[in-house]
């Protein structure tokens, strides 16, 4: 071979290899949650699809952990097209939109099943479409597991919680559920609970298990009461900037690849709550507490005021829906 011909191969080959690192874009996805909780594993699930799909040409990296930010810096930044995608409860996006806040009435879904077949239904679609309004474009739910209270003090009955200064995430429902109980809701940013409940400015909280749990909630309460009043759903979003930067073919990489980790999501959230619930249960730093279905109905009646005041605010005509997706579904307690 000869040098010029040596040479022209080199640069050939310099040439496609920088073409390849051109193509390639790498987008983000942030959230606030520690690796061992589930919706951590969501997110890892939907940047490896990402690659996997593309083969390499767009891909995704995850930065956990609250790296960039909480939740409120997170959406600003996903409307700002700073930060790419997001996972965040559908709890935290009320004020962008009355129509997510529906989720966070009181018990409002009979049963995991119930809730895994909303989450397909036509209807969820309808409820996260205006947040493209405000620059967040949805796309897709997943579970993060029943909303339980943890605290120092045996709760078996709503009016134990009365004068019990407890956080809640800053959500107008979500603070009506326990103030309507008689506690005093604390709206508060989710990295400044643990030391709240330390040095008392708080008596308790309110989480799924794995949150209790991966934020060492657990070390520093005694007592957790399944009371599963709200199943808190988790929504992969993503920057309307973003997504409408992208071609037709990225588009669908990043859609195929939202359901795919979504679904993953949906299919382990509950099973790994219940091997938690069962270490918890073999344990003996935490007490749990599993209410009767008497008791759970009187947490239940103690909340119709939040309905009263807000039902027609999020939309009647919406939660009936839901309700009728729920028929066929009977009713199981939240035990996990």
């Amino acid at each position: 071979m000869t040098m010029f011909r040596r040479v022209t191969l080199a640069c050939a080959a310099f040439v496609l290899i920088g073409a390849s690192a051109v193509s390639a874009r790498e987008l983000v996805l942030g959230h606030t949650g520690q690796p061992s909780v589930t919706f951590s594993g969501v997110g890892l699930q939907f940047s490896d699809k990402v690659k996997e799909l593309s083969g390499g040409e767009l891909t995704v990296s995850v930065m956990g952990a609250s790296a960039l930010g909480n939740n409120r810096e997170g959406i600003e930044q996903i409307q700002q097209g700073m930060t790419d995608f997001w996972l965040i409860s559908t709890g935290l996006l009320a004020p962008f939109s009355n129509t997510v806040s529906i989720f966070d009435l009181p018990y409002l879904f009979k049963s995991e099943k119930a809730a895994l077949a909303f989450m397909d239904s036509d209807v969820a679609r309808e409820i996260v479409a205006p947040l493209e309004e405000k620059g967040i474009k949805a796309l897709g739910y997943f579970p993060m597991g029943w909303r339980h209270i943890h605290s120092n003090i045996a709760i078996r009955k709503p009016e134990q919680l009365k004068g019990v200064k407890i956080r809640t995430e800053p959500a107008p429902i979500r603070m009506a559920i326990f103030n309507a109980m008689g506690a005093s809701a604390i709206p508060m940013d989710f990295g400044e609970v643990f030391t709240s409940l330390q040095q008392g400015v708080i008596d308790a909280g309110e989480q799924p298990l794995e949150n209790i749990k991966s934020q060492g909630f657990d070390t520093i309460q005694e007592y957790i009461t399944l009371d599963g009043h709200i199943l808190d759903p988790m929504l992969l979003v993503m920057s309307k900037i973003t997504w409408e930067s992208l071609n037709e073919k990225e588009q669908r990489w990043v859609t195929e690849a939202a359901k795919f980790a979504c679904d993953w999501g949906r299919e382990n959230i509950f099973g790994n709550s219940k091997k938690l619930l069962e270490a918890y249960k073999a344990g003996t730093q935490n007490i749990i507490i599993e209410l009767t279905n008497e008791e759970r109905e009187a947490f239940r009646k103690a909340t119709q005021p939040v309905y009263d005041e807000f039902l027609e605010k999020v939309g009647k005509d919406t939660y009936d829906k839901i309700m009728k997706i729920q028929e066929s579904f009977p009713a199981e307690s939240p035990q996990n």
